[in-house]
């Protein structure tokens, strides 16, 4: 198969917004915003965007950012920040010829390593891999596909969740709305900072408040906080990231004594029906981080397990490390790859959508 042929340069905020706004593939994390605020929050990080255009009028965009490591020695790509779902997005559906140039152009990133974490939703790109033998370090998100809608989906839900969540309910003591004013962002952290220490997480090894400041404070229509009240206090937040088809949740945590209230499993319930009342087709639920609990917590809400594996290209200097920190047995530093053809299979590719307008969440006031 001849190598399809593409021009390469960097795209306007604008075009970069209109790509990710018409992807039926895209999630939040491919978006110009998402990009935009790591490089806000973390000054080594600078977003690098590359848009590919083919000879036929169909653009590829590639959403990488490059993180400065040891002064430059460690540098790495991203296919997009803090390791969330990656890769290109597209304006129509790729050929096989397009997609294998894409994902040859993506891996080739001369002297800098590249960390890639695949997205479940674009069937395109696993074909690709299959095709070039990628081996990559398995792992898995979990996703609901809302079609059928809200009451059909609660009738999957594990037993004990369903009647959890009715008698929650019942109690008339459970509220779940989006924040509007950076207060309520600010009693969602305090929620997130004892979470921490449930956990038995020091304050520092989680996120500081600057970030969610950051996040309030793009008064974004794709960014969501849905906030939980018992009693008209606050207890919990899911904090939500919004995409054409696709909603996440990125961020979540619940006061320790406000648990058996069933709160979260309410809270992520309001946040389902939302998505199914405003035209989504996925909710997910994000990786899990090999946390056994966590993927039984999910599972209880009927989510499917997703492939989500990392690619790995390792510059020399970052292979050298990586082989001397395997030696003294740092975790993690020994990647476990699997053939990519090894694993469970990506969604199938979204009906045409041609008509569909990007749902559009609230818009916070901070």
């Amino acid at each position: 198969m001849a190598r399809a042929r593409f021009e390469a340069g960097v795209p306007t905020r604008d075009e970069w917004a209109a790509l990710w706004r018409e992807s039926d593939t895209a999630t939040f994390f491919h978006s110009p915003e998402w990009a935009e605020l790591w490089s806000r929050f973390d000054p080594t990080t600078q977003s690098v965007p590359e848009l590919l255009r083919f000879t036929d009028g169909r653009q590829a965009l590639l959403p990488l950012c490059f993180e400065q490591r040891l002064g430059g020695l460690l540098g790495c790509f991203t296919a997009c920040p803090q390791a969330t779902f990656g890769g290109w997005i597209a304006s129509g559906a790729l050929d096989d010829a397009q997609a294998d140039a894409v994902l040859a152009h993506l891996l080739e990133r001369g002297p800098s390593s590249l960390v890639w974490r695949m997205n479940p939703y674009d069937a395109t790109a696993f074909d690709a891999g299959q095709r070039r033998g990628l081996s990559c370090r398995a792992d898995y998100t979990h996703a609901i596909e809302l079609s059928p809608g809200a009451e059909a989906l609660a009738k999957r839900f594990k037993n004990g969740y369903r009647s959890d969540i009715r008698k929650a309910l019942k109690t008339g003591r459970i509220s779940v709305e989006p924040a509007t004013r950076l207060e309520e962002w600010r009693a969602y952290y305090r929620v997130y900072q004892e979470t921490l220490g449930r956990w038995g997480h020091q304050l520092p090894e989680g996120y500081p408040w600057e970030l969610f400041e950051l996040l309030a404070g793009m008064h974004s229509p794709f960014v969501r906080l849905w906030l939980a009240r018992y009693d008209g206090v606050i207890v919990s937040g899911e904090l939500c990231l919004y995409a054409r088809q696709h909603v996440v949740s990125w961020h979540a945590a619940t006061l320790q004594d406000y648990l058996r209230s069933h709160v979260a499993k309410v809270q992520i319930f309001h946040v389902i029906q939302d998505a199914c009342a405003r035209g989504y087709r996925w909710f997910d639920f994000n990786p899990s981080a090999g946390l056994e609990g966590v993927r039984t917590f999910k599972e209880s809400f009927d989510a499917r397990p997703l492939p989500a594996p990392l690619v790995y290209v390792d510059a020399p200097v970052k292979r050298l490390a990586r082989t001397v920190a395997a030696r003294l047995k740092v975790p993690y530093a020994e990647l476990q790859l699997t053939p990519l053809t090894a694993l469970l299979s990506p969604v199938p590719a979204a009906p045409p959508a041609n008509d569909q307008q990007l749902p559009e969440p609230h818009r916070h006031s901070a």
